[in-house]
């Protein structure tokens, strides 16, 4: 019985201290910089909308070199073009955002979201989808700066 209270303990600590690690990293005011490997023509407005509206959020500091980084964004983005039943032809853009820290370690993950063109979104699927990920953060970490 004294093992297994000495096992459980021990998991306990090291769920705290991970835990405790995630929150230093996440803290307002790190240093975070966007990546994405996705090439899609569409991507990299995807990514630049992303730091604008981080930027705008200014819970954390948005740096240009992974080097200075404290946290790396990674924003994986799919696009389509064309017509479809939810959509009035452009680019529809599908994206999920993962926070992490410079080990590689996943801190957080969004859902996946994904936005038609439509009169709705003024046609900015970039836009649309980066206000959704950014809107799931403020939630988890707060709005205020």
């Amino acid at each position: 019985m004294k093992g297994l209270r000495t096992v459980v303990l021990l998991i306990t600590l090291l769920v705290i201290g991970n835990t405790i690690k995630g929150q230093q990293f996440l803290q307002q005011g790190s240093k975070i910089y966007v990546s994405s490997v996705n090439k899609q023509e569409h991507a990299g407005t995807v990514k630049d909308e992303m730091i604008r509206q981080l930027e705008e959020w200014g819970y954390w500091k948005v740096v240009r070199s992974k080097k200075e980084a404290d946290l790396v964004l990674d924003l994986n983005v799919q696009t389509h073009r064309g017509m479809t039943a939810w959509s009035w032809g452009g680019v529809t853009v599908r994206a999920a955002a993962s926070i992490e820290d410079p080990s590689g370690e996943t801190l957080w993950q969004s859902r996946e979201y994904r936005a038609n063109p439509n009169g709705t979104n003024g046609f900015n699927t970039a836009q649309a989808t980066v206000r959704k990920i950014v809107g799931e953060m403020q939630k988890r970490f707060g709005r205020e700066r």
